[in-house]
């Protein structure tokens, strides 16, 4: 199997998904003038979709950093089983537009963010399947450090942890499973965010 290719499909994979997130806001069309209160309103009518945009495009972009990661840094070689797993990866990840956009247009609804919070939690899944497939049946790079390691293990259980929880009470507050959609991302994008924890909690990952 060659790693490279996989790299570059799953790249042009994830281009396409990001890109596509933001093809449903839309502003209804209009014949004739439209007046600035009227333009105002229906631009506050999408920001539920704006913002299903913007915390879907954030998702993706955590979830590609730690897909370049784990191919380039962390696996070194590859095998059928990991290209398979690749392709449900990424079978999952091309329905987010989807999910993305039934989560912005029926923000209230349990439906919509129940499917949203799965949509996301089975790529996280079938990630953590190829980290477990990997540890056990392929040779891995030694040249990372522990710590890095031991960090990337704490985001990938923080964000497992956070989606259950989200999917759990969007049954009962989606406000609060909203929350726990957002969350994950201060520990993966924010730089420093698992340091400070460190200090203020006094544990260290060694």
């Amino acid at each position: 199997m060659n790693k490279t290719r996989i790299e570059a499909f799953s790249d042009g994979v994830f281009a396409i998904v990001m890109t596509l997130l933001v093809f449903d806001i839309k502003l209804p069309e209009h014949v004739g003038a439209i007046s600035n209160g009227e333009l105002w309103s229906q631009l506050g009518q999408l920001m539920p979709l704006i913002g299903s945009f913007a915390l879907s495009f954030l998702v993706l972009a955590v979830f590609w950093i730690n897909h370049n990661f784990f191919f380039h840094s962390f696996l070194k070689e590859v095998d059928r089983k990991i290209n398979l797993y690749n392709m449900l990866y990424m079978m999952f990840l091309v329905f987010i537009p989807f999910s993305s956009h039934l989560f912005g247009t029926y923000p209230y609804n349990e439906p919509a963010a129940l499917i949203y919070g799965l949509n996301i939690l089975a790529v996280i899944i079938v990630l953590r399947l190829m980290l477990a497939h990997v540890r056990k049946n392929i040779h891995l790079g030694n040249t990372l450090e522990s710590r890095l390691i031991k960090q990337a293990r704490v985001r990938t259980n923080l964000t497992t942890f956070s989606y259950i929880l989200g999917v759990i009470v969007s049954f009962v507050f989606i406000p609060a499973s909203i929350f726990f959609y957002l969350f994950p991302l201060i520990f993966n994008i924010i730089p420093g965010t698992l340091d400070l924890a460190e200090k203020i909690f006094g544990f260290e990952l060694v």
